[in-house]
């Protein structure tokens, strides 16, 4: 089987996210892709802004009926810092078979090399990279044979513009999925909070 992985915050997942997924499966005949949320990712300075709960909810909202994508909770039941190597060394374990793809956007090339224990994740699976921020474009360095560059416009949204805009009560629409966009308003996610005046009024 191959099995495309696609990490992230997902904080919230956007049109972004499901496009990769489905580019990457369509250009590399995945079999089933996971998406994982993590608990926290080591390389960025501030947590989650919604709680792990809110955060699986939402990617299963966004996954919908599709048999082959799957919402896969174990770097959130893991609590702490989210290691990308300890989870496919476990999905190794787990599908010794397996052919193991890790999907990325283009940015993550650069600080790639920081990654924890970026070689053994280079040996656990391939990376699977969708141009983002004019970057993904041109083979790195490292990782011969390693590295797939999947030919594609870049990304255009991203979970900060999300936010921003879901702040400024700005329309979603096309930015999310219909039924993460509905959790959102529903839970009053990411709205900006109430400045005092209205607040006293309230």
């Amino acid at each position: 089987m191959r099995l495309g992985v696609l990490g992230g915050t997902f904080d919230p997942p956007h049109a972004g996210h499901l496009r990769m997924a489905r580019l990457a499966q369509s250009r590399l005949d995945l079999d089933r892709v996971l998406f994982v949320p993590c608990a926290r990712q080591p390389l960025k300075d501030r947590p989650p802004l919604v709680s792990p709960y809110h955060r699986a909810a939402m990617v299963a909202l966004a996954l919908g009926a599709r048999r082959s994508w799957v919402l896969d909770t174990r770097e959130l039941e893991r609590g702490g810092l989210s290691y990308t190597v300890n989870t496919l060394e476990a999905l190794h374990r787990e599908h010794p078979g397996d052919e193991l793809f890790l999907i990325v956007g283009g940015d993550s090339l650069a600080s790639f090399p920081r990654w924890h224990r970026a070689e053994r994740i280079l040996e656990l699976a391939r990376l699977a990279v969708v141009p983002r921020d004019g970057e993904g474009r041109t083979p790195p360095p490292w990782g011969e044979g390693r590295v797939h560059l999947l030919r594609a416009p870049d990304l255009a949204v991203s979970s900060t513009a999300v936010r921003a805009a879901a702040a400024h009560r700005a329309n979603l629409s096309g930015l999310v999925p219909g039924p993460v966009l509905r959790y959102i308003e529903r839970q009053g996610l990411y709205a900006a909070p109430a400045s005092p005046a209205k607040r006293r009024k309230s």
